[in-house]
């Protein structure tokens, strides 16, 4: 089942992060996001892989209750879930030349 795939998962991963937005407006959720990247970025760097785990954040009528159980306070919002930790590589993603992709004006 998916829930046991997410356990599998979670217990096979050195640790979770949590990204969470002051406030619940757009401004706050790209300062999220933002700090995920960061976050992404130097985790790579150092050889750690990461890869989102975002089943509590994306559905609506769960989103409460996985934020009381982090004890935010009433105006955070948790936005992204993370799972990272030292893997082997996975393949990457097919990608077209960017000549095939991209205009350039005259």
């Amino acid at each position: 089942s998916e829930n046991a795939k997410v356990l599998r998962h979670v217990k096979s991963s050195s640790g979770l992060a949590v990204f969470v937005s002051e406030k619940d407006d757009p401004k706050h959720w790209v300062e999220a996001g933002r700090c995920y990247e960061r976050f992404a970025l130097q985790a790579t760097a150092m050889g750690i892989r990461n890869a989102f785990l975002n089943m509590p954040v994306e559905e609506a009528d769960i989103r409460p209750d996985f934020a009381a159980s982090l004890r935010l306070s009433a105006d955070a919002r948790p936005d992204l879930v993370v799972r990272f930790g030292r893997g082997e590589e996975m393949p990457r993603s097919l990608r077209r030349p960017v000549d095939d992709v991209l205009e350039y004006a005259n």
